[in-house]
This record gives C-alpha cells, sequence and structure tokens, in this order.
C-alpha cells in the first residue's frame, strides 16, 4: 500500500511541475485535423476565422500546449493569421530560418503547386531556448473573400 501512495504522490508532482496539465503529444493526424478545419472555417469566414486565430482562440491555438497553433499566408507569403499579432502583416518572402532553408517560401510555393504537404525546418519553440527541428503541414484554401490562403500547422521533433 505504501508503494502506491509513493507512485501516486510522484504522478501529482510531476502534474505540478509539467504546468498541471497533462503532456499534450502533437500528432501528425492532429496537425492534419486543425489544418483541415480551420481551413473549412476560411472557406466560410476568412475574417471571423482570422481574428480568432489572432485572438490565440482554441482550437487555433491549442490551450494544452501552446507550440500547437495554427498560422496563415497569403500567397506573396505576408502572415495574415497567427497568434502572435506582431507577426501579422509582415512578409516573410526569401527569410530563411537560421540553417539558411527558406522554408516559408517553401511552404507557399509548395501549396500553390501542390495544394498539401509537409515542410521540415528549424524554428524556436515557444517558450523554450534553442532551434528545434519543426515539421508544418500546409493546406491551400479559398476564402470566403475569393482569395486564396496557406493554412498552416506544425510539431516539433522533440
Amino acid at each position: 500500500m505504501k508503494r502506491k501512495g509513493f507512485v501516486i504522490f510522484w504522478v501529482v508532482v510531476c502534474f505540478i511541475f509539467a504546468g498541471g496539465s497533462l503532456a499534450f503529444a502533437v500528432t501528425e493526424e492532429d496537425v492534419i485535423n486543425v489544418v483541415t478545419s480551420t481551413s473549412n472555417d476560411i472557406a466560410a469566414d476568412v475574417q471571423g476565422t482570422f481574428a480568432k486565430i489572432i485572438n490565440g482562440e482554441h482550437p487555433y491555438k491549442n490551450k494544452d500546449d501552446k507550440a500547437f497553433y495554427v498560422f496563415v499566408y497569403d500567397t506573396q507569403v505576408a502572415i495574415v493569421a497567427h497568434p502572435k499579432k506582431d507577426l501579422v502583416g509582415r512578409s516573410y518572402k526569401g527569410k530563411p530560418d537560421v540553417r539558411g532553408k527558406k522554408f516559408r517560401d517553401e511552404i507557399v510555393e509548395g501549396a500553390l503547386s501542390d495544394t498539401t504537404g509537409w515542410v521540415t525546418y528549424s524554428y524556436q519553440k515557444p517558450g523554450e531556448k534553442g532551434i528545434h527541428k519543426k515539421k508544418t503541414y500546409y493546406n491551400l484554401v479559398s476564402g470566403s473573400d475569393g482569395k486564396r490562403y496557406v493554412v498552416c500547422s506544425g510539431m516539433y521533433a522533440d
């Protein structure tokens, strides 16, 4: 009985040090699902969906994992919706990651030629130091305003 109490104690301690939530492991299926549902939302209501993304509303910014969020480019590689508001409106055309990969251009070019796909690059994980490998899924969608957008979300390799 003492052993069971000890195990429960350590589970509670780990829960507290994990920020009060159980670990949320993002899968490829999670990423595809949030991109697909966001694409459907943008097709129905661009401005309303963009506002929710920019305001960091769930599911566009996951309430359990701040590193799991949706972001949207226009076809000129400018961010039009992102939960980090200061990124919205910025052009990232030609801007590489820290290892020189122009992943944003690759995402938009891939969407324009193949509609959907995956791109891997190096990026800083929210709330952590250092550079991590990130894999992002993208989907080209026609918004309710008649413009085309590239909806993205990703997962970190670690």
